[in-house]
Protein backbone atom coordinates (compact mmCIF):
# COMPACT_ATOMS: atom_id res chain seq x y z
CA UNK A 1 0.00 0.00 0.00
CA UNK A 2 1.25 3.48 -0.79
CA UNK A 3 0.11 6.31 1.42
CA UNK A 4 0.62 9.95 0.41
CA UNK A 5 1.46 12.41 3.21
CA UNK A 6 2.15 16.15 3.19
CA UNK A 7 4.77 17.84 5.38
CA UNK A 8 7.54 20.46 5.53
CA UNK A 9 10.42 20.65 4.63
CA UNK A 10 9.78 17.77 2.21
CA UNK A 11 6.28 17.36 0.82
CA UNK A 12 5.34 13.74 0.31
CA UNK A 13 3.43 13.72 -2.93
CA UNK A 14 3.29 11.91 -6.24
CA UNK A 15 5.74 13.48 -8.67
CA UNK A 16 4.21 15.25 -11.63
CA UNK A 17 5.56 15.66 -15.12
CA UNK A 18 8.65 17.58 -16.22
CA UNK A 19 8.63 21.12 -17.51
CA UNK A 20 8.66 21.49 -21.26
CA UNK A 21 10.52 24.25 -23.13
CA UNK A 22 9.04 25.75 -26.27
CA UNK A 23 10.39 28.45 -28.57
CA UNK A 24 8.30 30.67 -30.78
CA UNK A 25 9.58 31.34 -34.24
CA UNK A 26 8.94 33.96 -36.86
CA UNK A 27 8.40 36.88 -34.47
CA UNK A 28 9.86 40.26 -35.26
CA UNK A 29 13.18 40.86 -33.52
CA UNK A 30 13.65 37.17 -32.64
CA UNK A 31 17.23 35.96 -32.28
CA UNK A 32 18.70 32.55 -33.09
CA UNK A 33 16.54 30.95 -30.43
CA UNK A 34 13.34 32.20 -31.97
CA UNK A 35 12.57 34.21 -28.83
CA UNK A 36 12.33 38.02 -29.08
CA UNK A 37 15.49 39.44 -27.52
CA UNK A 38 13.49 41.60 -25.11
CA UNK A 39 12.12 38.41 -23.52
CA UNK A 40 15.28 36.32 -23.69
CA UNK A 41 16.81 38.00 -20.67
CA UNK A 42 20.09 37.02 -18.97
CA UNK A 43 18.05 35.32 -16.22
CA UNK A 44 16.09 33.31 -18.78
CA UNK A 45 19.37 32.22 -20.35
CA UNK A 46 20.76 31.07 -17.00
CA UNK A 47 17.59 29.09 -16.28
CA UNK A 48 17.67 27.45 -19.70
CA UNK A 49 21.34 26.53 -19.29
CA UNK A 50 20.85 25.21 -15.75
CA UNK A 51 17.70 23.17 -16.30
CA UNK A 52 19.40 19.98 -17.63
CA UNK A 53 21.60 19.88 -14.50
CA UNK A 54 18.70 19.80 -12.00
CA UNK A 55 16.88 16.61 -11.03
CA UNK A 56 13.49 16.15 -9.41
CA UNK A 57 13.54 13.20 -7.00
CA UNK A 58 10.81 10.73 -6.15
CA UNK A 59 11.52 8.63 -3.05
CA UNK A 60 9.53 5.64 -1.80
CA UNK A 61 9.88 5.67 1.98
CA UNK A 62 9.28 2.72 4.27
CA UNK A 63 7.29 3.41 7.44
CA UNK A 64 9.16 2.12 10.47
CA UNK A 65 6.05 1.58 12.59
CA UNK A 66 3.88 0.15 9.78
CA UNK A 67 5.49 -2.73 7.84
CA UNK A 68 4.32 -2.88 4.25
CA UNK A 69 3.17 0.75 4.28
CA UNK A 70 5.09 3.26 2.18
CA UNK A 71 4.92 6.99 1.56
CA UNK A 72 5.99 8.87 -1.53
CA UNK A 73 8.47 11.69 -0.97
CA UNK A 74 9.74 14.33 -3.33
CA UNK A 75 12.90 16.41 -3.34
CA UNK A 76 15.45 17.94 -5.64
CA UNK A 77 19.12 17.48 -6.58
CA UNK A 78 21.83 18.95 -8.78
CA UNK A 79 24.17 17.15 -11.15
CA UNK A 80 27.76 17.66 -9.94
CA UNK A 81 29.52 15.29 -12.36
CA UNK A 82 28.81 14.10 -15.89
CA UNK A 83 29.04 10.43 -14.79
CA UNK A 84 25.73 10.78 -12.95
CA UNK A 85 26.67 11.96 -9.44
CA UNK A 86 24.06 14.23 -7.86
CA UNK A 87 24.09 16.33 -4.69
CA UNK A 88 21.04 16.57 -2.42
CA UNK A 89 19.94 16.79 1.22
CA UNK A 90 20.22 13.83 3.53
CA UNK A 91 16.71 14.41 4.84
CA UNK A 92 15.30 13.92 1.32
CA UNK A 93 16.42 10.27 1.61
CA UNK A 94 14.73 9.70 4.98
CA UNK A 95 13.75 6.00 5.31
CA UNK A 96 14.34 5.56 1.59
CA UNK A 97 13.27 2.22 0.12
CA UNK A 98 13.94 3.15 -3.51
CA UNK A 99 14.15 6.31 -5.56
CA UNK A 100 14.00 7.80 -9.04
CA UNK A 101 15.50 10.94 -10.51
CA UNK A 102 13.74 12.94 -13.22
CA UNK A 103 16.05 14.99 -15.43
CA UNK A 104 14.63 17.36 -18.02
CA UNK A 105 13.87 15.57 -21.28
CA UNK A 106 14.86 12.13 -19.96
CA UNK A 107 12.91 9.11 -18.72
CA UNK A 108 12.97 8.49 -14.94
CA UNK A 109 16.26 6.99 -13.74
CA UNK A 110 16.63 4.90 -10.58
CA UNK A 111 19.32 6.19 -8.25
CA UNK A 112 21.44 4.67 -5.52
CA UNK A 113 22.91 6.34 -2.46
CA UNK A 114 26.70 6.80 -2.49
CA UNK A 115 27.20 8.71 0.77
CA UNK A 116 25.13 10.47 3.43
CA UNK A 117 26.00 12.83 6.27
CA UNK A 118 23.00 13.61 8.45
CA UNK A 119 24.94 16.04 10.65
CA UNK A 120 25.45 18.31 7.59
CA UNK A 121 22.20 17.32 5.82
CA UNK A 122 24.15 16.39 2.68
CA UNK A 123 24.09 13.32 0.46
CA UNK A 124 25.54 12.13 -2.85
CA UNK A 125 23.48 9.85 -5.08
CA UNK A 126 24.17 8.32 -8.50
CA UNK A 127 22.12 7.60 -11.60
CA UNK A 128 23.27 5.47 -14.54
CA UNK A 129 22.07 7.35 -17.59
CA UNK A 130 24.15 5.60 -20.24
CA UNK A 131 25.51 8.94 -21.44
CA UNK A 132 27.25 11.97 -20.01
CA UNK A 133 25.10 14.38 -18.04
CA UNK A 134 25.53 18.14 -17.90
CA UNK A 135 26.84 19.17 -14.46
CA UNK A 136 26.01 22.47 -12.82
CA UNK A 137 29.19 24.56 -12.36
CA UNK A 138 30.24 24.70 -8.69
CA UNK A 139 30.83 28.29 -7.57
CA UNK A 140 32.03 29.91 -4.37
CA UNK A 141 30.05 31.48 -1.55
CA UNK A 142 32.79 33.42 0.25
CA UNK A 143 31.91 36.68 -1.53
CA UNK A 144 28.10 36.59 -1.62
CA UNK A 145 26.47 40.02 -1.74
CA UNK A 146 23.28 41.01 0.01
CA UNK A 147 20.79 41.75 -2.73
CA UNK A 148 22.46 39.80 -5.52
CA UNK A 149 19.95 37.86 -7.65
CA UNK A 150 19.55 34.10 -7.24
CA UNK A 151 17.50 31.33 -8.85
CA UNK A 152 16.07 28.13 -7.39
CA UNK A 153 15.09 25.24 -9.65
CA UNK A 154 13.41 22.32 -7.94
CA UNK A 155 10.42 20.14 -7.32
CA UNK A 156 8.03 22.00 -4.97
CA UNK A 157 4.96 19.92 -4.22
CA UNK A 158 5.99 17.46 -6.94
CA UNK A 159 5.87 20.13 -9.68
CA UNK A 160 9.06 19.11 -11.43
CA UNK A 161 11.58 21.73 -12.54
CA UNK A 162 9.71 24.71 -11.13
CA UNK A 163 11.65 27.97 -10.99
CA UNK A 164 11.64 30.77 -8.44
CA UNK A 165 13.79 33.88 -8.24
CA UNK A 166 14.84 36.22 -5.48
CA UNK A 167 17.88 37.72 -3.84
CA UNK A 168 20.44 36.84 -1.19
CA UNK A 169 18.60 38.26 1.81
CA UNK A 170 20.89 37.20 4.66
CA UNK A 171 24.34 35.78 5.39
CA UNK A 172 25.84 33.64 8.16
CA UNK A 173 22.50 32.38 9.38
CA UNK A 174 22.08 29.19 11.37
CA UNK A 175 19.19 26.75 11.49
CA UNK A 176 18.41 23.17 12.46
CA UNK A 177 17.07 20.34 10.32
CA UNK A 178 16.17 16.96 11.77
CA UNK A 179 18.07 17.66 14.99
CA UNK A 180 21.25 18.72 13.17
CA UNK A 181 22.54 22.26 13.64
CA UNK A 182 23.61 23.86 10.36
CA UNK A 183 25.90 26.91 10.61
CA UNK A 184 26.86 29.61 8.10
CA UNK A 185 23.71 29.29 6.00
CA UNK A 186 22.71 31.71 3.27
CA UNK A 187 19.21 33.19 3.46
CA UNK A 188 17.22 33.86 0.30
CA UNK A 189 13.89 35.42 -0.61
CA UNK A 190 13.45 33.03 -3.57
CA UNK A 191 10.31 30.99 -2.94
CA UNK A 192 10.80 27.54 -1.36
CA UNK A 193 8.16 24.89 -0.75
CA UNK A 194 8.26 21.24 0.29
CA UNK A 195 10.10 19.35 -2.46
CA UNK A 196 12.68 22.08 -3.11
CA UNK A 197 14.93 20.45 -0.50
CA UNK A 198 18.25 19.36 -2.00
CA UNK A 199 17.98 21.58 -5.03
CA UNK A 200 20.53 24.19 -6.11
CA UNK A 201 20.69 27.87 -5.27
CA UNK A 202 22.12 29.41 -8.45
CA UNK A 203 23.76 32.81 -9.00
CA UNK A 204 23.60 35.10 -12.03
CA UNK A 205 26.60 33.31 -13.58
CA UNK A 206 24.77 29.97 -13.56
CA UNK A 207 26.94 28.60 -10.73
CA UNK A 208 25.63 26.63 -7.79
CA UNK A 209 26.27 28.61 -4.61
CA UNK A 210 24.11 26.65 -2.19
CA UNK A 211 21.89 23.63 -1.47
CA UNK A 212 18.31 24.51 -0.52
CA UNK A 213 17.43 22.84 2.77
CA UNK A 214 14.70 24.56 4.81
CA UNK A 215 12.35 27.49 5.30
CA UNK A 216 11.10 29.47 8.27
CA UNK A 217 7.55 28.27 8.77
CA UNK A 218 6.32 31.32 10.67
CA UNK A 219 7.64 33.84 8.13
CA UNK A 220 7.27 34.71 4.46
CA UNK A 221 10.12 34.14 1.98
CA UNK A 222 12.67 33.38 4.70
CA UNK A 223 14.44 30.38 3.25
CA UNK A 224 17.84 28.80 3.82
CA UNK A 225 20.52 27.01 1.84
CA UNK A 226 23.76 25.32 2.83
CA UNK A 227 26.54 27.37 1.28
CA UNK A 228 28.57 25.74 -1.45
CA UNK A 229 31.77 26.53 0.47
CA UNK A 230 30.41 24.40 3.34
CA UNK A 231 29.78 21.64 0.78
CA UNK A 232 33.36 21.97 -0.46
CA UNK A 233 34.69 21.89 3.11
CA UNK A 234 32.73 18.80 4.13
CA UNK A 235 32.92 16.87 0.86
CA UNK A 236 36.03 14.81 1.75
CA UNK A 237 34.38 13.71 5.01
CA UNK A 238 31.05 13.12 3.25
CA UNK A 239 32.58 10.68 0.75
CA UNK A 240 35.44 9.40 2.96
CA UNK A 241 36.48 7.18 0.05
CA UNK A 242 39.48 5.62 1.81
CA UNK A 243 37.41 4.65 4.85
CA UNK A 244 34.39 3.67 2.77
CA UNK A 245 36.24 1.33 0.42
CA UNK A 246 39.15 0.28 2.64
CA UNK A 247 42.11 1.58 0.61
CA UNK A 248 44.96 3.98 1.41
CA UNK A 249 46.11 6.80 -0.90
CA UNK A 250 47.39 9.56 1.38
CA UNK A 251 46.60 12.74 -0.58
CA UNK A 252 44.78 15.84 0.63
CA UNK A 253 43.62 18.23 -2.09
CA UNK A 254 42.56 21.86 -1.79
CA UNK A 255 38.76 21.98 -1.90
CA UNK A 256 38.55 25.72 -2.59
CA UNK A 257 40.76 26.20 -5.65
CA UNK A 258 39.47 25.79 -9.18
CA UNK A 259 41.92 22.94 -9.76
CA UNK A 260 42.94 19.71 -8.00
CA UNK A 261 45.87 21.18 -6.08
CA UNK A 262 47.63 18.83 -3.65
CA UNK A 263 47.90 20.39 -0.19
CA UNK A 264 49.47 17.52 1.69
CA UNK A 265 50.90 14.06 1.07
CA UNK A 266 50.98 11.68 4.03
CA UNK A 267 54.48 10.48 4.81
CA UNK A 268 55.03 6.84 3.81
CA UNK A 269 51.69 6.64 1.99
CA UNK A 270 51.23 5.06 -1.48
CA UNK A 271 51.04 8.57 -2.99
CA UNK A 272 54.31 9.58 -1.32
CA UNK A 273 56.05 6.41 -2.54
CA UNK A 274 54.85 7.16 -6.09
CA UNK A 275 56.37 10.65 -5.96
CA UNK A 276 53.31 12.87 -5.53
CA UNK A 277 54.35 16.15 -3.90
CA UNK A 278 52.56 19.02 -2.14
CA UNK A 279 51.90 21.78 -4.68
CA UNK A 280 51.29 19.35 -7.54
CA UNK A 281 48.05 19.83 -9.46
CA UNK A 282 46.13 16.67 -10.39
CA UNK A 283 44.78 17.26 -13.89
CA UNK A 284 43.81 13.69 -14.79
CA UNK A 285 43.09 10.56 -12.78
CA UNK A 286 42.65 7.27 -14.65
CA UNK A 287 41.81 9.19 -17.80
CA UNK A 288 39.26 11.46 -16.15
CA UNK A 289 39.77 15.22 -16.12
CA UNK A 290 40.00 16.72 -12.63
CA UNK A 291 38.59 20.24 -12.47
CA UNK A 292 38.48 20.63 -8.69
CA UNK A 293 38.63 18.77 -5.39
CA UNK A 294 35.09 17.45 -5.78
CA UNK A 295 36.06 15.73 -9.05
CA UNK A 296 39.13 14.26 -7.33
CA UNK A 297 37.12 12.64 -4.55
CA UNK A 298 34.41 11.38 -6.90
CA UNK A 299 37.12 9.65 -8.98
CA UNK A 300 38.04 7.56 -5.92
CA UNK A 301 34.59 6.02 -5.48
CA UNK A 302 34.63 2.19 -5.49
CA UNK A 303 38.42 1.93 -5.69
CA UNK A 304 39.97 -0.92 -3.74
CA UNK A 305 43.37 -1.95 -2.36
CA UNK A 306 45.74 -3.00 -5.15
CA UNK A 307 44.13 -0.77 -7.79
CA UNK A 308 46.61 1.27 -9.82
CA UNK A 309 45.77 4.92 -10.34
CA UNK A 310 47.26 6.66 -13.36
CA UNK A 311 47.66 10.30 -12.33
CA UNK A 312 48.75 13.21 -14.52
CA UNK A 313 50.25 16.02 -12.47
CA UNK A 314 51.28 19.55 -13.28
CA UNK A 315 54.42 20.50 -11.37
CA UNK A 316 55.40 24.03 -12.28
CA UNK A 317 55.86 24.02 -16.05
CA UNK A 318 56.18 20.23 -16.20
CA UNK A 319 53.62 17.50 -16.83
CA UNK A 320 54.46 14.54 -14.62
CA UNK A 321 52.77 11.13 -15.04
CA UNK A 322 52.76 8.88 -11.95
CA UNK A 323 51.24 5.53 -11.09
CA UNK A 324 49.98 4.98 -7.55
CA UNK A 325 49.17 1.50 -6.28
CA UNK A 326 46.53 1.83 -3.58
CA UNK A 327 47.43 0.25 -0.28
CA UNK A 328 45.16 -1.44 2.23
CA UNK A 329 43.75 0.88 4.85
CA UNK A 330 45.36 0.13 8.24
CA UNK A 331 42.74 -0.77 10.83
CA UNK A 332 43.10 -1.10 14.58
CA UNK A 333 42.98 -4.62 15.95
CA UNK A 334 40.19 -5.60 18.37
CA UNK A 335 41.17 -6.47 21.92
CA UNK A 336 40.75 -9.90 23.57
CA UNK A 337 37.29 -10.19 25.06
CA UNK A 338 38.13 -12.34 28.06
CA UNK A 339 37.14 -10.63 31.29
CA UNK A 340 34.91 -8.00 29.69
CA UNK A 341 31.66 -7.08 31.44
CA UNK A 342 28.70 -5.15 30.07
CA UNK A 343 28.76 -1.43 30.85
CA UNK A 344 31.28 1.40 31.07
CA UNK A 345 33.39 2.93 33.78
CA UNK A 346 32.68 6.59 34.43
CA UNK A 347 34.20 9.49 36.33
CA UNK A 348 32.37 12.66 37.34
CA UNK A 349 34.06 16.06 37.62
CA UNK A 350 33.07 19.54 38.75
CA UNK A 351 34.21 22.74 37.05
CA UNK A 352 33.22 25.48 34.66
CA UNK A 353 34.57 25.09 31.13
CA UNK A 354 33.93 26.53 27.66
CA UNK A 355 35.52 23.49 25.98
CA UNK A 356 36.30 19.96 27.07
CA UNK A 357 39.12 19.94 29.62
CA UNK A 358 41.87 17.33 29.96
CA UNK A 359 40.00 15.09 32.38
CA UNK A 360 43.12 12.95 32.89
CA UNK A 361 44.71 15.93 34.66
CA UNK A 362 41.70 16.51 36.93
CA UNK A 363 40.58 14.76 40.09
CA UNK A 364 37.23 12.98 39.85
CA UNK A 365 34.63 13.60 42.55
CA UNK A 366 32.77 10.36 41.77
CA UNK A 367 33.33 7.15 39.82
CA UNK A 368 31.51 3.93 39.09
CA UNK A 369 29.92 1.86 36.32
CA UNK A 370 26.95 2.59 34.06
CA UNK A 371 25.16 0.72 31.27
CA UNK A 372 25.84 3.38 28.61
CA UNK A 373 26.99 7.02 28.31
CA UNK A 374 24.41 9.47 29.66
CA UNK A 375 24.44 12.98 31.07
CA UNK A 376 22.80 11.57 34.22
CA UNK A 377 25.70 9.30 35.21
CA UNK A 378 26.87 12.10 37.49
CA UNK A 379 25.35 15.57 37.96
CA UNK A 380 25.80 18.48 40.32
CA UNK A 381 22.76 19.46 42.37
CA UNK A 382 21.73 22.18 39.94
CA UNK A 383 22.77 20.21 36.85
CA UNK A 384 25.36 22.77 35.83
CA UNK A 385 29.18 23.04 35.64
CA UNK A 386 30.11 19.39 35.60
CA UNK A 387 31.82 16.89 33.32
CA UNK A 388 31.95 13.16 32.63
CA UNK A 389 34.46 10.71 31.21
CA UNK A 390 33.35 7.22 30.14
CA UNK A 391 35.92 4.56 29.34
CA UNK A 392 35.71 0.97 28.22
CA UNK A 393 35.14 -0.91 24.97
CA UNK A 394 32.59 -0.95 22.18
CA UNK A 395 31.86 -4.21 20.39
CA UNK A 396 31.03 -4.00 16.69
CA UNK A 397 29.10 -6.91 15.14
CA UNK A 398 30.98 -7.16 11.82
CA UNK A 399 33.81 -5.56 9.92
CA UNK A 400 32.88 -2.48 7.94
CA UNK A 401 32.27 1.24 7.88
CA UNK A 402 30.57 2.73 10.94
CA UNK A 403 29.23 6.22 11.55
CA UNK A 404 29.12 7.35 15.19
CA UNK A 405 27.19 10.36 16.44
CA UNK A 406 27.06 12.29 19.68
CA UNK A 407 24.10 14.54 20.41
CA UNK A 408 25.01 16.77 23.32
CA UNK A 409 24.37 19.97 25.24
CA UNK A 410 27.12 21.19 25.81
CA UNK A 411 30.31 19.65 24.36
CA UNK A 412 31.22 16.00 23.77
CA UNK A 413 33.85 13.88 22.06
CA UNK A 414 34.07 10.19 21.12
CA UNK A 415 37.38 8.42 20.62
CA UNK A 416 38.01 4.86 19.45
CA UNK A 417 41.55 3.79 20.23
CA UNK A 418 43.61 6.94 19.83
CA UNK A 419 41.43 8.29 17.01
CA UNK A 420 38.94 11.13 17.49
CA UNK A 421 35.87 9.91 15.61
CA UNK A 422 33.37 12.57 16.72
CA UNK A 423 34.33 16.05 17.87
CA UNK A 424 31.24 17.86 19.16
CA UNK A 425 33.06 20.23 21.53
CA UNK A 426 32.16 23.74 22.67
CA UNK A 427 29.24 25.59 24.22
CA UNK A 428 26.02 24.94 22.35
CA UNK A 429 22.45 23.74 22.69
CA UNK A 430 21.65 20.17 21.65
CA UNK A 431 23.85 19.54 18.62
CA UNK A 432 24.43 16.30 16.75
CA UNK A 433 27.78 15.62 15.11
CA UNK A 434 29.05 12.46 13.41
CA UNK A 435 32.20 10.82 12.12
CA UNK A 436 33.23 7.74 10.15
CA UNK A 437 35.56 4.92 11.13
CA UNK A 438 36.30 1.53 9.59
CA UNK A 439 36.48 -1.21 12.22
CA UNK A 440 37.15 -4.91 12.42
CA UNK A 441 34.63 -7.15 14.15
CA UNK A 442 35.16 -7.26 17.91
CA UNK A 443 35.77 -5.00 20.89
CA UNK A 444 37.67 -1.72 20.58
CA UNK A 445 38.79 0.77 23.26
CA UNK A 446 36.42 3.71 23.53
CA UNK A 447 36.30 6.97 25.46
CA UNK A 448 33.37 9.39 25.58
CA UNK A 449 33.79 12.78 27.27
CA UNK A 450 31.14 15.38 28.02
CA UNK A 451 30.73 18.68 29.84
CA UNK A 452 27.78 20.85 30.80
CA UNK A 453 28.09 24.52 31.74
CA UNK A 454 24.57 25.92 31.98
CA UNK A 455 21.04 25.53 30.69
CA UNK A 456 19.81 22.15 29.50
CA UNK A 457 21.98 19.04 29.50
CA UNK A 458 21.96 16.02 27.19
CA UNK A 459 24.26 13.26 25.96
CA UNK A 460 23.35 10.45 23.57
CA UNK A 461 25.66 8.26 21.49
CA UNK A 462 24.25 6.60 18.36
CA UNK A 463 25.66 4.69 15.42
CA UNK A 464 24.90 3.17 12.05
CA UNK A 465 26.79 0.43 10.28
CA UNK A 466 26.64 -2.60 7.96
CA UNK A 467 23.06 -3.80 7.87
CA UNK A 468 21.49 -1.31 10.27
CA UNK A 469 20.40 2.33 10.20
CA UNK A 470 21.02 5.09 12.74
CA UNK A 471 20.03 4.12 16.29
CA UNK A 472 21.29 4.64 19.85
CA UNK A 473 24.21 2.35 20.66
CA UNK A 474 22.53 -0.41 22.72
CA UNK A 475 23.65 -1.26 26.24
CA UNK A 476 24.83 -4.70 25.11
CA UNK A 477 27.50 -3.12 22.87
CA UNK A 478 29.32 -1.34 25.76
CA UNK A 479 31.89 -3.20 27.88
CA UNK A 480 34.51 -2.56 30.53
CA UNK A 481 37.23 -4.63 32.11
CA UNK A 482 37.57 -5.04 35.86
Amino acid sequence: MIRVLLCIPCVFAVLSGSLGWAHRTGEEGAGETGIPEARYTPMARVIEQSLPAVASLQVVQAQQDAPGVFTMGVGSASVIHEEGYLLTNDHVLFRMHQGQAFLSGRPPLPFRVIARMSSEDLAVIKVDSGEALKPLPIGRSDDLLLGEPVIIIGNPGGLAHSVSTGIVSGLNRSTAVGGSFLPRMVQTSAAVSGGNSGGPLINALGEQIGVVTSKKLDGENINFAITVDRVREMFPALLSAELRYGFELGVEVDMFTLRGKVNEVEEGSPAARAGVQPGDVVVRLNGKGIRNGIDFHLALIERKPGDRLQMTLERGDETVPVEVELGELPMMKPVPEEGLKNGLKYEGFEGKWDVLPDFAALEAVESGEVEFPTEEAYMTEDGENYGLRFRGFIKVPKEGLYTFYTASDDGSRLMIGDQVVVNNDGLHSVLKRGGLVRLKEGAHPVEVTFFEQGGGEELEVSWEGPGFSTQPVPAEAWFYRE
